[in-house]
């Protein structure tokens, strides 16, 4: 990392006390605060619940296709699938596949090729899309819940206009349009398939904003995400009030479509954008119930995605579990089959149960199946989020859901082909309960298997993998439907296949027991674990944390908020500072007489290559970490009484202790951070120290600098990776325990504020991106000095060995003393604001470019 201050052009810091939220809010029981709590948690539910609605209304197509497919087909969308045009010439076909809803069947200009086609392209967009939720959640990780639903909003609107404007065109006839000469299959196909991607791209990133309220009801999370689930049920509703409103109004469906679309803008765009926390808040509700800032982006450009979707590879091929994965993908899409032709294909299968005469007056199977889906998701979606929050591990109640999914489909089996209106209502109820549980399970599958920083990419790679498979399945299906006229017979052969796949699934998970006690840790994810306890393996990270691996790497895997805080309150614990110091005076004895030898021929190198320029060597000199550090700290905290200004950033997070900046805990808390830091530069960069002869005449370091010369800095771009050898080597060699993790003392504002500064930045990959430089880790002026030029002249010995080399000159400083090191020759490359509680610190990265 890297700070910076010179002179007197840094801001003083205010005088009042930070305004951060009291630990009572979270660790504690007082009445004023179960008051607040319980007035927060109402105002949350009813701005989730209305939310809820207004993401049903914005549902997307897929959902409710069933219906969509009928007003798709009379409005003449893949009319050239039907081998004569003229439509009265299809009025025996049409009679096939029309819903028993009270409409005249002789005006339909369906075929059963062309609804066949429909239902075809609708069931592989629906899979497609499935791979849309990987890129809503990375919309979630960039815009935050509002924004992404506000956005979704009007991409389904977009989407709706589209699909207007081609069923406009079938309509017209007319020349003028581009779609008007209906003998352009290829274009119409393609502005169909546009048109519905597009209204449930934006639908899922309508959907993927539940994720904001996550924090607000952190102990409702599974209640939320079945609130997510069940809005997609609900929305197929949408299309039977589309059919409704066009009957009462006489409009058609292209006008109806654009209505639908303006409601959606106007009114759940509206809805969204006033109830869906915002990016801020989302973060800010994090820091009050983990007691930690969450980073502000989980994946990071294109590299994170990769990242993402290769660790979703590794998890789903890891070798202990690749066999079981398989299994569980093919069981899975077995499962979904009876959904999707109930889905798609309901009213022409009603046909064929109940002959022409159909099963009721005004009985439709297609619009029966919308309505109890509708149903199922508002009663049976909810029911179980709420039963799941009740589990203590995610494989609880695994075996009953496979079972109930089992009995769902051996009822489709037994019941499809009867023709009886009850039948086929616990049919449609079966069906529609299935596809809920199946939901289910594949968010507590994800769960089981994936370190939770990776369960929303293992949710939509398996969605992916099974649809995918479901997808050849359905082929299959539609040539049965070709070969043999019959909707029936493959209904009653996949729901017969999936009964005995999931019977054979129960039989298994309950003689195997393949399921977990704690997710597949890939080695990154331990390396992460490891990593928040300032190590680099689990058996570390247990030790530093006074626990077995075993209970570590449960509580890392949990999802539950207390186990969470838990791990957070050991790891930031004195404790913990303590035993971490152990281990590195331990791994750091262990270092191999290689890397000694590599770092003092380094410094050997470093006085020879780069000496002290003639124009500073009667001032400046070669310094180290035992000279420089009063010089550092002092300027950086500005303790002491004399005077200057300190640093900016640094006031940020130490006024989070107190303003005073004689505190002894403040003082404790930047030697802590500096000390190790300026080991590690002296063994690995080099330290330049500006000297003087105070007023008794003894030599005082004015101002020190810590460089790094190009290619010295470690791997993952920082100055000491932690976790890392360089790390452990800096704190054994200062030898104190670090005080500035350990939040007994410095308190829970102080390592909120220091983590989020830390991670936030971002200034680690920033600079391993940037490549090759020199870079300028840390330089500080004395308070007596400030104002003197002497940090400008060290800043001056880094730009010609710069010069030398052929590279830039790199650094970090705080918004406040960007126009110092502009003065200096530094042009702004990034800038970053870094905020708690909306208090917030500017953060720039700043270059000096080599001149040739």
């Amino acid at each position: 990392m890297m700070l910076t201050t010179t002179n007197g052009n840094s801001s003083p810091p205010a005088d009042e006390e930070t305004s951060l939220l009291p630990p009572a809010l979270i660790d504690k029981n007082e009445d004023a605060t179960s008051t607040s709590a319980t007035s927060s948690s109402l105002t949350s539910w009813i701005r989730l619940l209305t939310f809820f609605i207004a993401s049903v209304v914005a549902g997307g197509i897929i959902p409710g296709q069933n219906e969509y497919n009928r007003l798709f087909c009379e409005a003449g969308i893949f009319r050239y699938a039907c081998h004569n045009d003229d439509s009265s010439a299809n009025n025996d076909d049409a009679a096939i596949i029309a819903a028993y809803d009270g409409a005249d069947t002789s005006s339909s200009s369906c075929c059963p090729a062309q609804w066949l086609l429909i239902a075809n392209t609708m069931n592989s967009l629906s899979i497609f899309v499935t791979f849309i939720f990987l890129v809503s959640g990375i919309m979630f990780d960039i815009l935050g819940g509002r924004n992404c639903a506000t956005l979704g909003c009007v991409i389904l609107s977009v989407g709706l206009a589209i699909l207007a404007t081609l069923l406009q065109s079938l309509e017209d006839n007319n020349d003028n349009i581009i779609l008007a000469n209906t003998t352009k299959p290829i274009i119409e196909t393609i502005l169909f398939a546009v048109g519905v991607l597009t209204c449930d791209i934006g639908a899922f990133f309508v959907n993927v904003a539940f994720w904001g309220f996550l924090f607000h009801l952190p102990t409702k999370q599974a209640m939320i995400l079945a609130l997510s689930n069940s809005c997609f049920s609900c929305a197929s509703f949408i299309p039977i009030v589309i059919s409704a409103f066009m009957d009462v109004s006489g409009y058609t469906l292209p006008s109806a479509l654009l209505a639908y679309g303006a409601v959606i803008f106007v009114g759940s765009g509206g809805v969204c954008w006033m109830t869906v926390p915002s990016m801020e808040e989302y973060h800010s509700n994090a820091l009050m119930v983990l007691g930690l800032p969450i980073p502000k982006r989980t994946v990071k450009g294109w590299e994170g995605i990769k990242e993402q979707l290769i660790g979703a590879k590794k998890v789903f091929t890891h070798p202990d579990h690749t066999t079981f994965h398989k299994i569980s993908i093919c069981v899975l899409s077995s499962g979904w089959l009876p959904a999707f032709v109930y889905m798609s294909m309901a009213d022409p299968l009603g046909q064929e149960i109940f002959g022409e005469e159909g099963g009721g007056d005004g009985f439709s199977l297609g619009i029966s199946f919308l309505k109890i889906n509708t149903l199922v998701g508002l009663l049976v979606g909810p029911a179980c989020g709420l039963l799941v929050d009740t589990f203590q591990h995610p494989s609880e109640g695994l075996i009953e859901i496979c079972i109930l999914m089992t009995v769902s489909l051996a009822v489709v089996t037994l019941l499809c082909g009867v023709a009886n209106w009850m039948a086929q209502i616990v049919v449609l109820v079966a069906v529609s309960i299935s596809q809920t549980i199946q939901l289910l399970l594949v968010m507590r599958y994800a769960v089981l298997f994936a370190y939770p920083n990776r369960v929303g990419v293992v949710t939509g790679a398996l969605i992916f993998l099974f649809g995918a498979v479901s997808l050849v399945a359905l082929l299959f299906v539609t040539l049965i439907i070709v070969f043999t006229k019959s909707y029936l017979f493959p209904v009653r052969i996949v729901s017969a296949i999936g009964t005995v796949a999931w019977a054979a699934y129960v039989v298994y998970i309950k003689r195997k027991e393949p399921f977990p006690t704690s997710p597949t840790l890939l080695p990154e994810d331990e390396r992460e674990i490891a990593k928040n306890f300032g190590v680099a393996t689990i058996e570390d990270a247990a030790y530093v944390a006074n626990m077995s691996p075993d209970a570590l790497l449960k509580l890392s895997a949990s999802s539950k908020i207390a186990d969470l805080r838990r791990l957070s309150d050991v790891a930031l614990s004195g404790e913990a500072s303590q035993r971490l110091l152990r281990v590195a005076r331990r791994n750091s004895s262990r270092m191999s007489s290689k890397d000694v030898q590599r770092r003092m021929s380094s410094q050997i190198s470093f006085q020879k290559e780069f000496p002290v320029p003639a124009f500073a060597w009667n001032k400046v000199r070669k310094g180290s970490h035992e000279t420089s550090f009063d010089c550092i700290i002092t300027a950086f905290n500005g303790h002491g009484g004399f005077g200057g200004r300190n640093e900016p950033s640094i006031e940020w997070i130490c006024s989070a202790i107190t303003n005073d900046r004689d505190d002894p805990r403040r003082v404790e808390a930047i030697g802590g951070f500096f000390g190790p830091m300026l080991v590690v530069s002296e063994a690995y960069g080099m330290i330049l120290e500006l000297v003087v002869h105070d007023e008794n005449g003894r030599t005082q370091v004015a101002a020190s600098c810590a460089c790094y010369p190009p290619g010295t800095l470690d791997n993952d771009g920082s100055v000491m990776k932690t976790g890392g050898d360089r790390y452990h080597f800096g704190l054994a060699t200062f030898g104190v325990a670090p005080t500035f993790t350990n939040k007994e003392v410095t308190g829970e504002a102080f390592v909120q504020r220091l983590t989020a500064f830390k991670q936030d930045s971002e200034w680690d990959q920033r600079r391993k991106d940037y490549g090759q430089m020199w870079y300028v880790a840390v330089i500080g002026t004395h308070p007596k000095y400030q104002g003197c030029g002497y940090g400008t002249l060290l800043l001056d010995v880094v730009s010609n060995y710069a010069q030398e080399t052929k590279h830039d000159c790199y650094l970090e400083c705080s918004g406040p003393n960007i126009p110092y090191y502009e003065k200096c020759g530094y042009d702004v490359l990034w800038e970053n604001e870094i905020a708690i509680h909306g208090d917030s610190i500017l953060l720039a990265g700043m270059v000096k470019k080599y001149q040739a």
